[in-house]
């Protein structure tokens, strides 16, 4: 999944650097407020942890999908139409990222 937040000066995404997969686990790496800075305007800005926000990463559901193609193409060889139940290799990829996405967003912090 992909973090970003928005910028006020310029409103662009600025996308924050962080494997985390959680709001408290942002928040337990970054703190409550940060800086990030927007590399379009140059302008820094403090952010608090429930302005951030999560989309899927589409880069990880097309390597789902190729990885589904290849499994059903090898699989089709050898079990014949069994093999297509791999084509749910894809579905998991996507169900991952959006349950990620969903959780993500769905759980904010309290403000102090």
């Amino acid at each position: 999944m992909i973090l970003y937040t928005q910028c006020k000066s310029c409103k662009k995404n600025i996308r924050i650097k962080s494997s985390a997969a959680t709001r408290p686990d942002l928040q337990m790496e970054k703190g409550s407020e940060f800086n990030v800075n927007c590399q379009s305007c140059g302008k820094m800005e403090k952010k608090h942890v429930n302005d951030i926000k999560a989309e899927p990463n589409t880069m990880v559901i097309l390597i789902g999908v190729g990885i589904g193609i290849i499994a059903t193409l090898f699989l089709w060889g050898f079990y014949g139409a069994v093999g297509t139940v791999s084509f749910l290799i894809p579905v998991l990829f996507w169900q991952q990222q959006m349950n990620g996405t969903r959780s993500f967003n769905s759980y904010l912090i309290r403000r102090k």
